[in-house]
């Protein structure tokens, strides 16, 4: 059989892979309150020239960010959302990211 009549096949099948394997949004994730929750964090403690401070990005690529900005500021200059420690925000245990 050609390569050319292969090809859709092989489309056919692994397209579903390929979706199943997209990463899903913040907003379809955690909720456009929570998502937009996030992405004010992220912007309010990023330093970064384009942050990925977006609900359009998944949540653990946000609050890495959040994490990331809140361990570079003093504990004078850090918001309460940071928490007492740096590196330590008070966020939700089940939106951390890594656990």
């Amino acid at each position: 059989m050609s390569a050319l009549r292969l090809a859709p096949l092989a489309a056919g099948l692994l397209l579903p892979l390929a979706s199943a394997w997209a990463v899903q949004s913040c907003r379809e994730s955690a909720g456009a309150e929570l998502a937009e929750r996030y992405v004010q964090q992220c912007t309010k403690v990023s330093p970064a020239t384009h942050p990925p401070c977006n609900a359009q990005n998944p949540c653990d690529e946000i609050l890495a960010e959040v994490y990331r900005g809140c361990r570079l500021l003093t504990a004078a200059e850090r918001p309460a959302f940071c928490g007492p420690e740096a590196g330590k925000p008070a966020l939700p245990p089940e939106v951390v990211p890594g656990r």
